[in-house]
């Protein structure tokens, strides 16, 4: 069962100590670099909004208007959508900040997206520096003999 598990995880039944040592080393190596990609996807945001553009289309209730019958063309409006102590908010944006707020949203998706990406790196480096802290440690000395004065 133990060799089935050791082969299960990519070494050897007799690797030794300082050849695990040198993978996780390069493991974490690797770890490092997309940890620092991430980072790199991060740094250059500058400005967020946490929320989702879209157009909403809706009638506007007035008897009289075009939207009241079924076949009739509804209002469209662009909307910026966000939760906020757990109620949903909506603001109209102006004709003009459509694209600039679409942008800002973007930014905070891709913002959220590289923090869940670096939270899990940092847990698996978490777990590769363990495991290596494992295979550098030493036992400890045997207990020094005792010999009696006969």
């Amino acid at each position: 069962m133990l060799l089935l598990y050791i082969a299960y995880r990519g070494e050897s039944p007799l690797a030794t100590s300082a050849d695990r040592a040198s993978r996780l080393r390069q493991a974490l190596k690797m770890l490092l670099d997309d940890y620092r990609r991430q980072v790199d996807t991060v740094l250059p945001l500058r400005q967020l909004v946490k929320g989702s553009v879209y157009d909403l289309h809706t009638r506007c209730g007035k008897p009289s208007c075009h939207c009241a019958s079924d076949k009739g063309p509804l209002h469209t409006s662009t909307v910026i959508s966000w939760s906020e102590h757990g109620k949903t908010r909506l603001r109209t944006l102006p004709p003009g900040e459509h694209s600039h707020f679409r942008q800002l949203a973007e930014n905070y998706r891709r913002f959220r997206q590289a923090r869940a990406a670096l939270v899990k790196l940092h847990q698996r480096m978490v777990a590769h520096i363990d495991r290596l802290e494992k295979a550098l440690q030493l036992p400890p000395p045997k207990p020094a003999s005792r010999r009696r004065n006969r």
